[in-house]
């Protein structure tokens, strides 16, 4: 990751950036982080909740001070110096705390198949993958709307936008923690539904509607507590539903529905803003962000009362 990093401060067209933080980053960025997530879950039983909460704040604190700090290098040092800086940040961090990952290993286990499709096939899966495809899709496009969305329709300071993708983790932090406890006593996908629904109601509900700065304020707020959250208490629920035996490859299996509704949802919702919203008119992104959280609401709730019809049961 820090190679494509340095790599891309030499470039000078559009293939380059492309091959360097693209592809490059991209194949790598996947490893650690799908093991940094997935091995706790290895070791611990109780309060697995709890725990991806500690683990995502590690993302929360990240995105925090690296736009930060990435802002602050751009500048004062230009493009080319802030990808060196960061690349090397990263080969540094990554070489001294990746020996500190270390997997459990069951006595006496047989070696399982090395690419194993029977999950594929597993009611529960297709419903958790399903809901995953809707919900992490839009997860992204915060991030890349507001802003934009700032200085297009707003007409405010450019630091207002880079602003906004610091409250989002910021709020996140808090989102994951609440989420992780609260999945503990009520149970991951009970929180999961909540989530999800109020991720979509910063969409629909307070920035749709709302066109001021403390409305996309509070938008970027809520969607950081829950959206933030979204991946962790799919990665709970599966770990609860399956065990942690085949985790890490179910895991990479939801990671990559992941990887390609972001990619999906990202192209389409800037082809919509360019061609419907005319680069400036930003209401259709919007809803079909809120309406893409909205369905994989409806799945949940169709998964919850297909386990059990009772209101209170947890799962």
């Amino acid at each position: 990751m820090g190679t494509a990093f340095i790599l891309a401060s030499f470039s000078t067209q559009i293939w380059q950036l492309v091959l360097t933080q693209g592809i490059m980053y991209g194949s790598a960025a996947s490893f650690p982080y799908i093991l940094g997530v997935t091995v706790p879950l290895q070791w611990i039983k109780r309060r697995r909740g709890l725990a991806l909460a500690v683990v995502y704040l590690g993302s929360g604190l990240g995105g925090m001070w690296i736009s930060l700090l990435t802002r602050t290098c751009i500048e004062t040092m230009g493009r080319q110096w802030s990808n060196r800086i960061l690349g090397c940040i990263m080969i540094v961090l990554g070489v001294g705390l990746s020996p500190l990952i270390i997997a459990r290993r069951a006595a006496k286990q047989r070696p399982g198949k090395l690419i194993d499709f029977s999950v594929v096939t597993e009611w529960r899966f297709m419903f958790i993958a399903a809901a995953g495809f809707f919900a992490m899709g839009p997860n992204t496009i915060p991030y890349l709307l507001m802003p934009t969305y700032v200085a297009d329709v707003l007409e405010e300071h450019s630091k207002l936008g880079s602003s906004l993708v610091t409250i989002i983790n910021v709020s996140g932090i808090f989102g994951r923690f609440l989420a992780g406890m609260l999945a503990d006593r009520f149970g991951p996908v009970n929180i999961l539904i909540i989530w999800v629904f109020l991720a979509a109601f910063s969409q629909l509900g307070i920035w749709l509607p709302f066109t001021s700065v403390p409305a996309v304020i509070a938008s970027a707020a809520l969607f950081g507590v829950a959206g933030a959250a979204i991946v962790g208490m799919l990665l709970n629920a599966l770990s609860q539903l399956f065990g942690v035996s085949r985790i890490t490859y179910i895991s990479g299996l939801i990671y990559m529905t992941y990887s390609i509704s972001s990619l999906i949802v990202a192209q389409t919702t800037s082809l919509m803003l360019d061609t419907v919203g005319h680069g400036t008119d930003y209401t259709w992104p919007i809803v079909y962000t809120g309406m893409l959280l909205m369905v994989a609401f409806v799945i949940l709730i169709v998964f919850k009362f297909k386990i059990s019809r009772q209101l209170t049961y947890i799962v």
